[in-house]
């Protein structure tokens, strides 16, 4: 075995799958997953992580999620958010992309606005400057829906980002706004 093969990626914590679905914090170091903007404080006071935090956690070593005392794999937790949310794979690999381009994205408001995006660098300084809509290439959305998701983008002063994911799995962003187009 050569030194690149013995180099293993360190635990940063372990996670608990609550009966519920939720997925919290149980023991490691907390503080980095904070200043890496991963989870959110609970309503309970506990720190909570969403399935694709999670997800995204465990496939990239930071994490082991339990759940009674069983250890679960990426596969296993992918089946069982799968069950809850279809679009748990889309927005996965929306998400995964959006990290390994260095931002830090946190939980957005609903399916449809799905991921709030900090500019590189300004996670804790500034608010979100981008919402992210999340589709399905091939996926059809009205007109009158992508209007009102912009406004609502507007009103919040946030840029709103469609992300498609298409048959590669491969994620191709587009930037929406609504033009003000005044006669002068």
């Amino acid at each position: 075995m050569n030194d690149e093969e013995s180099v293993s990626v360190a635990v940063i914590g372990s996670l608990k799958l609550e009966d519920d679905g939720s997925v919290v914090f149980v023991e490691g170091d907390l503080s980095w997953f904070k200043a890496r903007g991963y989870g959110d404080k609970r309503p309970d006071g506990r720190w909570g992580f969403s399935p694709v935090e999670t997800l995204y956690l465990v496939e990239n070593g930071k994490a082991e999620v339990y759940r009674l005392s069983n250890r679960l794999g990426f596969n296993d937790l992918l089946t069982f958010f799968i069950q809850k949310d279809m679009n748990v794979w889309r927005d996965y690999v929306i998400y995964m992309d959006l990290r390994k381009r260095r931002y830090v994205v946190k939980e957005g408001f609903g399916p449809k606005l799905r991921f709030r995006v900090f500019d590189r660098g300004e996670y804790l300084e500034k608010p979100a400057k981008y919402l992210v809509i999340p589709l399905y290439e091939g996926e059809s959305i009205s007109v009158e829906e992508l209007l009102d998701l912009l406004r609502s983008c507007r009103a919040m002063n946030k840029q709103a980002v469609t992300a498609v994911l298409d048959r590669r799995n491969e994620v191709v962003y587009y930037n929406a706004a609504l033009a003000d187009l005044q006669n002068k």
